[in-house]
């Protein structure tokens, strides 16, 4: 509860300059939220490095993998998109160089899962949306 509480005001008080992450940064926290959700999901690894190729494999247990990530990330909950959240983690997290191209990605795929009412399938539409949408798509 602390970690989520701190993460929140260090989004709402602090200024990009303090908080922005070395893409070095970015892939150590992509290693520990998957390391959460893998095992949990019983995704491999080179099921879940597959994402960056833009191979998603359409089963149950990897759709739940990726709720699971959204949810973690805080892109989403339960598949559906926290638009105003992920727009100043892109304005205060991310590397200067993929801002503009994750701030596209999410303004296209905001809606793309509406109306879908399994989070696990909802999560995977936005996910194919993300990568369709974004030329420097990354995903833990």
């Amino acid at each position: 509860m602390w970690k989520r509480s701190f993460h929140d005001f260090l989004l709402k008080y602090s200024s990009p300059l303090i908080i922005s992450i070395t893409m070095e940064q970015l892939q150590k926290t992509a290693k520990t939220f998957r390391q959460v959700c893998q095992p949990k999901h019983q995704i491999t690894d080179a099921v879940a490095d597959d994402v960056n190729n833009g191979v998603f494999a359409d089963t149950k247990q990897f759709k739940c993998y990726v709720s699971c990530l959204l949810d973690i990330m805080q892109v989403a909950r339960r598949g559906k998109v926290n638009y105003e959240k992920s727009l100043r983690q892109i304005d205060t997290m991310l590397p200067d160089d993929l801002k503009s191209d994750f701030r596209t990605g999410l303004e296209a795929c905001k809606n793309a899962a509406k109306g879908i009412k399994d989070h696990c399938e909802a999560s995977y539409v936005l996910l194919q949306c993300f990568y369709k949408n974004n030329p420097k798509f990354i995903f833990p």
